[in-house]
């Protein structure tokens, strides 16, 4: 993923190093490559969202279930950068929404959610290379995923969940509170194992993926 990354650092770069118009800046940052991969990730990530497998049965929360659409918007944030990544979480979640009960209320919650998630990693990424790091990183915005989540499901989750009650709702989060901690720290570990699973192939299919990319642009500026 480092060389998809250097290849995305430059770009912005070049952009910061002269001065352009905010429609030359955002041709230059959202290129083919960098646009081609945010749209097959947005894609992988929103089928992974028909995926849930409930996890605490028979607990007060059983109806919180884990999903993994949100492997991919890290691994974009690692490979496009932390703004690529964000804007894959958040398509993805855009995408959702008409499939959903909550008119859009549980998307936003699920995109203020994953900001930890996502950005931490990736911005510490373009700073810090080497596994060490990566694990650091990864695991600190696995606990920075699982805090920030207490808000998010206190103040709007759980209302939005009992028909925008937000009086009982968030009486219904503080009487189970611990669970809901305990089921999001299961997602943010489960979620960032597959990251470092799937992180070699995947940058090995990008690598491939942006020789042919730069090859052909290279023979249309020709």
């Amino acid at each position: 993923m480092e060389q998809l990354q250097n290849a995305a650092a430059a770009e912005d770069s070049a952009a910061a190093g002269t001065k352009r118009t905010a429609k030359e800046f955002f041709k230059s940052y959202f290129s083919a490559t960098r646009v081609a991969y945010m749209a097959i990730f947005t894609a992988i990530s929103f089928a992974l969202r028909f995926l849930e497998i409930p996890l605490l049965i028979g607990t007060p929360v059983s109806f919180l279930k884990l999903d993994f659409s949100n492997v991919f918007p890290l691994i974009g944030g690692y490979a496009l950068g932390p703004v690529a990544g964000t804007i894959i979480g958040v398509l993805k979640e855009v995408l959702w929404i008409f499939f959903s009960t909550t008119m859009g209320v549980g998307e936003a919650a699920n995109i203020l959610v994953m900001l930890p998630f996502v950005l931490i990693p990736s911005i510490a990424y373009k700073y810090h290379k080497g596994i060490k790091s990566v694990l650091v990183f990864l695991l600190i915005g696995c606990v920075g995923q699982v805090l920030w989540s207490f808000p998010v499901n206190w103040l709007l989750n759980f209302p939005v969940f009992v028909g925008f009650n937000w009086k009982l709702g968030m009486d219904i989060f503080m009487a189970s509170w611990y669970w809901v901690m305990l089921f999001n720290l299961i997602k943010s570990v489960a979620l960032g194992i597959i990251v470092l699973l799937l992180y070699k192939s995947i940058s090995r299919l990008i690598k491939l993926t942006n020789a042919k990319f730069a090859k052909k642009s290279k023979a249309e500026s020709k």
